[in-house]
């Protein structure tokens, strides 16, 4: 049903970016949903994972270092399974629970197997079930301060650098849109978010990293900006959908690069 229902939904928007300014705009689906307040993906919660909750842990004294995952390095040949080698990367929890959100930030964007999307059929449903795994991510959305490191992070990475795009860059850009989608962002980091990513169109960001830039500033553009008529609602999703299921090489299209970059303009205050 899901297949189907994408299928349809890529259809349409093949026929509505056909338009031209002469030709009446195409008809949206009748039970099209452009509730901008909800996720458009399905993420798993249980007892020990769950996306985005509200924060409970006070983080403002920690000063602990990072991790190496020395112990990983030491043992993963051991391991009988991808699920045993994964789980040889949790961070110790004597050291986790002092760890500075800082460095624990920087640690889960060091995580090993953060580059695992790479082999799904899904790209994004993949990272989501890979860094599931890790308490490191786990942890860090639970902090008081863990959604503002993250988008600090997300900040300083070189999106210029093909070196670091594929178990950095693109895996931490993905994480970012996990918050985004639950919009849990302030309107403060919502503008500031805005700001980097339009930076990012014109700063020679390589381009596989500038494809996972405009699918960053679609999650934006669709949860924030209020502004929007239905048909671009429309087609911000059914690209984010089929985007992130399949990461493109470059900038989207004219019509939706154009959605995008106009509307983070709005919302940046430029």
């Amino acid at each position: 049903m899901k297949t189907t229902m994408l299928l349809l939904a890529m259809m349409a928007l093949v026929a509505l970016t056909a338009c031209t300014t002469d030709e009446p705009e195409a008809q949206l689906p009748t039970d099209y949903d452009n509730n901008q307040d909800l996720p458009m993906f399905e993420y798993d919660k249980n007892k020990d994972f769950a996306f985005w909750p509200t924060p409970t842990i006070d983080d403002s004294e920690l000063t602990g270092g990072g991790y190496d995952f020395a112990y990983w390095q030491q043992h993963k040949t051991e391991a009988e399974n991808v699920e045993e080698m994964m789980a040889m990367c949790n961070i110790p929890k004597d050291l986790l629970k002092d760890m500075s959100t800082r460095n624990l930030a920087i640690t889960c964007s060091n995580y090993p197997y953060n580059a695992t999307f790479l082999a799904y059929n899904d790209a994004y449903k993949g990272f989501l079930g890979t860094i599931a795994h890790f308490n490191g991510y786990a942890e860090l959305m639970k902090r008081k301060g863990g959604l503002q490191t993250t988008l600090d992070l997300y900040a300083e990475l070189d999106s210029r650098a093909l070196d670091i795009s594929f178990t950095r860059f693109q895996p931490w850009t993905f994480f970012v849109c996990t918050a985004v989608d639950h919009k849990v962002l302030s309107t403060e980091q919502v503008t500031r978010l805005a700001q980097v990513v339009t930076t990012r169109f014109n700063d020679g960001t390589k381009d596989s990293n500038l494809a996972f830039t405009y699918l960053l500033g679609g999650f934006i553009v669709y949860h924030y900006d209020t502004t929007l008529p239905d048909e671009q609602l429309y087609l911000l999703k059914a690209y984010l959908q089929f985007d992130c299921k399949i990461p493109g090489v470059s900038k989207p299209d004219d019509r939706i690069s154009t959605i995008i970059e106009s509307s983070l303009n709005r919302l940046s205050g430029e």
